[in-house]
């Protein structure tokens, strides 16, 4: 009979070991993708990070924000001249597979998809207020969309 206990205390002590392997706890910062920023002649500026998917260590977030033009309602906008570099990095490192750049110009969202090589683009030549959205994705981690806001001003060429 005491065989049969030490074996029954064995296979529960697997069992929970097994669970917990599973289950083990995650920092919450590792659950969410990295900040990113975008950099215009030298100076560095926050954006906002909308909707994303994020795994790590076999666990998962989703969460699902309004789209660029409500993310950005109280923010205020970068400005930059026509033509201007605009450069998006990523602070830690983490360089996505995938990612797209677009703008809208107003609360219609009627985004057009710009080019952007390295992560790197130049900001419309026309003066206005521009919504920008910047889509990445990280293979076997997740995705993420980021808003920023840059006002186009023949001014800012000083």
């Amino acid at each position: 009979m005491r065989y049969l206990y030490f074996w029954m205390g064995i296979a529960i002590l697997f069992i929970l070991t097994g669970c917990n392997a599973v289950t083990g706890t995650v920092d919450p910062e590792q659950m969410t993708p990295p900040d990113v920023v975008v950099k215009i002649n030298g100076d560095t500026y926050e954006t906002v990070r909308g909707s994303f998917c994020w795994s790590n260590n076999r666990q998962g977030v989703c969460e699902e924000y309004a789209g660029s033009v409500e993310l950005l309602a109280d923010k205020e906008p970068i400005v930059a001249a026509p033509g201007e570099e605009v450069t998006i990095d990523i602070p830690n490192g983490l360089v996505p597979d995938e990612y797209s750049v677009d703008f809208s110009l107003t609360n219609q969202y009627e985004n057009h998809v710009i080019l952007a090589v390295d992560h790197k683009f130049t900001a419309p030549k026309e003066e206005g207020l521009y919504y920008f959205s910047y889509f990445a994705r990280w293979k076997n981690k997740g995705n993420a969309f980021y808003a920023f806001l840059i006002e186009v001003d023949e001014s800012a060429r000083e």
